[in-house]
């Protein structure tokens, strides 16, 4: 090698070694910029979607209410229970206490597992209230549902009533 060769090699070096920390700062920089941007995000989305899937929520559809027998879904993923508005002489009416309607319900032994609707006869029974919550289903109607669990709505993909 010729000796320019070699003070030019040795130039380079040099160079390099003056100038890498300062690359790896910018690397470095970059990369914090970069994951710290990705998590920001990350986490934004996240509490935005549980805010959504899992906070209080309003009754929009305040002409029905769902009174489940069950926590556990069906086969065909719906809740075993009944429907129930009240009826007025002017069509249907406003459910505007669901908890008291689903616990009548569930007073009078409709719920129970005893119940036969296709029966030609029904003597009402007095049966045991079981603690009930009040959830709202993603179309806006009220669920009751037979859990001493405050969080069972979340567990069931609804969101709590907002009171």
């Amino acid at each position: 090698m010729t000796e320019v060769r070699t003070d030019a090699i040795r130039g380079l070096l040099a160079e390099t070694i003056r100038d890498e920390p300062e690359f790896r700062r910018r690397r470095i920089r970059r990369r914090l910029l970069i994951w710290g941007g990705v998590g920001l995000i990350t986490i934004g989305g996240l509490s935005t979607a549980g805010s959504v899937l899992f906070g209080d929520a309003p009754l929009t559809d305040q002409s029905i209410v769902q009174c489940f027998s069950s926590t556990v879904p069906n086969a065909d993923g719906t809740f075993p229970g009944s429907g129930a508005t009240v009826a007025t002489k002017d069509g249907p009416g406003r459910v505007d206490d669901a908890l008291a309607l689903c616990s009548e319900m569930w007073r009078h032994g409709i719920l129970s597992s005893g119940y036969d609707p296709t029966a030609a006869t029904y003597a009402p029974e007095e049966t045991e209230v079981p603690a009930l919550q009040v959830c709202v289903m993603r179309d806006g109607t009220a669920a009751v549902v037979p859990s001493e669990d405050a969080a069972i709505c979340q567990a069931l993909g609804m969101s709590a009533l907002a009171r």
